[in-house]
């Protein structure tokens, strides 16, 4: 890298507490861009860190961390990130401060800002989740100390943008929008090398799809009572992908009296494998109350799949005319969209053309040079 390249410090907190995708993938793209174009020098503090990312040391000026050892056979009860965290913060200030100039720009990964910052201060803002659904009351004290040390705060969406002026009375001027992108195996399922790879075929039977956590503000339970309501499941099965625990007991209950379990399907599977599922489902399906993007939505577009999705939050802003929306208070709405992608061929047919020139919109690189022309504003 030249040495007269601007130069940005990451704290990197995120790698140390998600393994892959979310906010995770959209760092790990962000440095994958910048050193590509080798525009910014890249200092990158990651810690003890979880991530399973192909990071490449010669992308970075200064790179610090080491993958945390395994726990697998420890007899102590007590959380390891009790222990790390406190090291994590202590570490990445020296790093920090170690580095620090009038001209380093901090970019904060996780709402992290340093006590004492001799340049700008860049926060990531990705939802507003926690402050309009009753979240955690030390989360929201976070952000909101972040939000009030940043020089320029970089939003997912317009919609993120709307609610952090809204809840926070910030100055739109200190917001630059800059959308995540996705992976290049969504946008090239459809090659045949792609389309064999792996290819889920569901044992011959359709099926509609559901990706990410369950929980909360997800509203989970309407798509699990329409399907079953509705009597989908006599037809197709249900894939759930990733979302980690299991569905909790008054939901194995309402699949157990259906009489018939085997509908319903969990897997967790590597990119190559959902963009299969995407590009082979029925549908599918994302019933969450708020979001502060959607990267699910985008891949499915991407992978051909007709969309069906709440009309809410920053939903409409990803999808545009290219998915089905609906009410998320209305299971009858739901049910009608469902209806309308699996029994309209021609309505499915334009949703997937519309979806695949949807996504087109949404790359990394023009993530990338968004969040670099936030970056000329504090320098």
């Amino acid at each position: 890298m030249s040495g007269g390249n601007m130069q940005v410090f990451f704290d990197g907190q995120v790698f140390s507490f998600q393994k892959y995708g979310g906010i995770s993938r959209i760092f790990f793209e962000l440095m994958q861009s910048f050193a590509q174009t080798q525009r910014i020098e890249q200092i990158l503090y990651k810690g003890i860190y979880i991530d399973r990312y192909p990071f490449k040391k010669e992308w970075f000026k200064r790179y610090y961390g080491f993958r945390r050892p395994t726990t697998r056979g420890m007899r102590f009860t007590i959380p390891i990130d009790n222990f790390i965290r406190p090291l994590h913060d202590v570490a990445v200030e020296l790093a920090y401060t170690a580095n620090a100039s009038s001209d380093l720009i901090y970019h904060s990964t996780y709402y992290r800002t340093p006590k004492r910052h001799r340049g700008p201060v860049v926060v990531h803002a990705y939802d507003m989740i926690h402050e309009l659904y009753n979240g955690d009351s030390k989360t929201i004290l976070t952000k909101k100390k972040a939000f009030k040390a940043a020089d320029l705060i970089i939003a997912i969406s317009q919609s993120t943008k709307k609610d952090l002026c809204r809840l926070y009375s910030i100055d739109p001027s200190m917001i630059v929008v800059a959308y995540p992108g996705i992976s290049k195996v969504f946008r090239s399922w459809n090659s045949d090398r792609m389309r064999n790879a792996k290819a889920e075929r569901n044992d011959g039977r359709p099926y509609m799809l559901y990706v990410g956590s369950r929980g909360w503000y997800k509203n989970f339970d309407l798509l699990l009572k329409v399907f079953i309501d509705c009597g989908y499941f006599h037809d197709f099965d249900l894939i759930l992908v990733g979302g980690g625990r299991a569905l909790s007991i008054q939901q194995q209950e309402a699949v157990s009296r259906t009489g018939k379990e085997n509908w319903l399907k969990h897997k967790f599977c590597d990119d190559i494998e959902l963009a299969s599922l995407y590009g082979n489902a029925a549908t599918f399906i994302c019933t969450s109350q708020y979001e502060g993007f959607g990267i699910p939505l985008v891949e499915a577009m991407a992978c051909g799949c007709p969309v069906v999705a709440p009309n809410t939050s920053s939903i409409p802003e990803v999808v545009g005319d290219a998915a089905l929306l609906f009410d998320p208070e209305n299971p009858e709405d739901l049910k009608r969209q469902i209806d309308r992608t699996i029994n309209d061929r021609a309505l499915s047919m334009s949703l997937i053309e519309k979806g695949r020139l949807r996504a087109q919109r949404f790359s990394w690189e023009a993530m990338a040079d968004a969040v670099y022309e936030g970056y000329t504003r504090v320098i």
